[in-house]
């Protein structure tokens, strides 16, 4: 157990010390602006609350400083060693009041009423217009409220538009869509008016990305938008909450998370050994036992909660957490959301389409849920719920004869099917402008080449009317960042993930900033002669000869090691699946 807790303080220590902003290598171009502010809305983890603002009492209540968490912990940790130790002995009361006195002050202030209003006066920040634009930002960097903002996107972004006409919008996390639709909403009246723009664009992520799609289905036909993007957004919740809120005990797959935490620190440090030593059953039981002992009852008195719930759940959960008498607004707010608005999304921004406004949705696929949930996610939020696309059953694949359903998209001529054979983007809200990337997880998307690169042009540009505007972009792209460290494509006039009647070679190519070593590469389980093994430096590329046979779906399954400075990795294997071109 002691050793257990080292690893685990180092670990912690680790990823705090490092949770910052990592610029990208390569500098993005810069576009010509079409002179419209944008505004950029975080996902659920950004926003920074102030309790009592601007009288002599205020003070920041909630942000996720890791520091600030780490502090804690070394403050608490003989009281969280002794209490896990009588946890796993069976004694759960003491973990449970140690986990309780370790958060009563930050879950204190940001409780809220059985009403789903605020216990305390608490502001999100930036709130005011002139405090919420980048330049602000920038100048006040050794300020006090900084909001928790990509770097790299805020960077590539400013090199086209002025730093004075990108603003943060940030949300109070805790309240429903409704209330930060209104706020949203005054938001862009207040940038046009400033501004003199007619129109803004909209750019959000994971929760801020729900809220976008909210405002659309709202006010998209008021002519105020030009262009919407949201990446990986929870526009129908995600079965994460239902895990945690559910009876059954959450099921994290720790290498899976170190996989996640690196992606998201870009780092390429193999951490799986530590992963294999951690005592997975434990740490799953207490991460449950504090869900629902501790945070459940702060919670269910969140309006987003509610909100990232997909509508069954919601349906199903409502009236076991939920008094119909004493909680009857947060209950009205979420009735509407999941009755009214979530139900008719699509039709929704449709019509918001045709009154002008460019949406496009970024989605990934090929995770299970974190919380161990066998259905097809980006690990944090289902990619039914993300995009409407319609998934195969996790770890299955469609027939070969699988006709898509073509319930949003009609025409027979459009191939909707992901090359993985386990999407089907026919059902999607928007088929013709939603893009899957395969093994991206959450909002990880600015160490990746193609998302990156297609979010830009998204966002600063009206080059890319559909998915079928740049071939460069196609509707399906295999993730690329140098944590996934091989990538694999067949020759010939096709999109990623596709084989043609010509094509005839796979070219391997090493994504990792680092030299790997292939070890061994097998397609449809046949080992490919590869003449030994093959060290490639950084995006230096291998061919191997293949000619597929007719309608034939191939599993490309490689094997490597990463060559380190110093040490070597243990072998991964990266599997890429091929389908035929329609």
């Amino acid at each position: 157990m002691k050793k257990f807790f080292c690893i685990f303080l180092c670990l912690a220590l680790i990823f705090c010390s490092t949770a910052v902003s990592i610029q990208a290598e390569e500098e993005s171009p810069a576009y010509e602006w079409d002179g419209h502010p944008l505004i950029f809305i975080q996902g659920y983890s950004g926003p920074k609350l102030i309790r009592d603002r601007g009288l002599e009492t205020e003070e920041q209540v909630w942000t996720f400083d890791p520091l600030d968490v780490t502090g804690k912990v070394i403050t608490y940790l003989p009281d969280i060693v002794s209490s896990v130790i009588d946890y796993a002995n069976g004694d759960k009361e003491p973990f449970v009041e140690c986990f309780r006195n370790f958060t009563a002050e930050w879950l204190d202030n940001i409780s809220m009423n059985p009403d789903g209003k605020s216990k305390y006066n608490i502001s999100s920040y930036p709130y005011y217009l002139d405090e919420a634009n980048v330049e602000y930002i920038n100048e006040e960097q050794n300020g006090k409220y900084l909001p928790m903002t990509e770097g790299e996107f805020i960077e590539d972004l400013s090199r086209t538009i002025p730093e004075n006409r990108i603003y943060i919008f940030n949300t109070d996390w805790r309240r429903s869509h409704l209330d930060n639709c209104k706020h949203l909403m005054q938001f862009i009246d207040e940038v046009l008016e400033t501004t003199g723009s007619e129109k803004v664009d909209l750019y959000g992520m994971s929760h801020g990305g729900q809220l976008v799609a909210t405002y659309l289905y709202y006010h998209g036909t008021e002519g105020k938008v030009d262009n919407a993007v949201m990446n990986s957004p929870a526009i129908g919740g995600t079965s994460l909450v239902m895990e945690l809120l559910g009876d059954d005990p959450v099921a994290f797959d720790l290498n899976e998370l170190l996989r996640f935490g690196g992606v998201m620190l870009h780092t390429e440090l193999d951490l799986r050994w530590l992963g294999d030593m951690l005592p997975a059953e434990l740490l799953n039981s207490l991460l449950k036992t504090a869900f629902n002992e501790v945070l459940l009852p702060y919670a269910i008195h969140f309006g987003s909660i509610w909100d990232l719930m997909d509508t069954e759940t919601y349906t199903k959960l409502r009236d076991v957490y939920l008094d119909p008498v004493e909680n009857a607004e947060i209950i009205a707010k979420a009735d509407e959301m999941h009755y009214e608005c979530m139900p008719n999304m699509s039709e929704g921004l449709k019509k918001a389409q045709e009154a002008g406004v460019s949406i496009s949705i970024l989605a990934n696929y090929g995770s299970h849920i974190g919380t161990g949930k066998k259905v097809d996610s980006d690990f944090i939020i289902d990619t039914l719920n993300t995009s409407g696309a319609t998934p195969a059953p996790f770890g299955e694949r469609f027939a070969k004869d699988y006709t898509q359903l073509g319930t949003v998209c009609t025409d027979p001529a459009h191939n909707h099917v992901s090359p993985t054979r386990t999407i089907d983007a026919s059902t999607c809200f928007l088929p013709e402008n939603t893009w899957f990337n395969y093994e991206q997880y959450h909002t990880q998307t600015w160490w990746d080449v193609y998302t990156r690169g297609l979010l830009l042009k998204l966002v600063l540009t009206d080059d890319i009317k559909d998915i079928y505007s740049d071939p460069e972009y196609p509707q399906f792209e295999i993730a690329q960042s140098p944590l996934d460290g091989v990538y694999a494509s067949f020759n010939g006039n096709q999109p990623s993930g596709f084989y043609s009647p010509s094509s005839d070679t796979i070219t391997l190519r090493n994504l990792s900033r680092t030299a790997i070593e292939i070890q061994s590469v097998k397609i449809n389980g046949k080992a490919m002669e590869t003449d030994g093994k093959v060290k490639l430096d950084s995006d230096e590329t291998f061919n191997i000869s293949y000619k597929p046979e007719d309608k034939e779906f191939i599993a490309v399954e490689i094997r490597y090691i990463s060559k380190g400075l110093f040490v070597s990795s243990d072998p991964y294997s990266r599997t890429i699946y091929f389908s035929g071109i329609r």
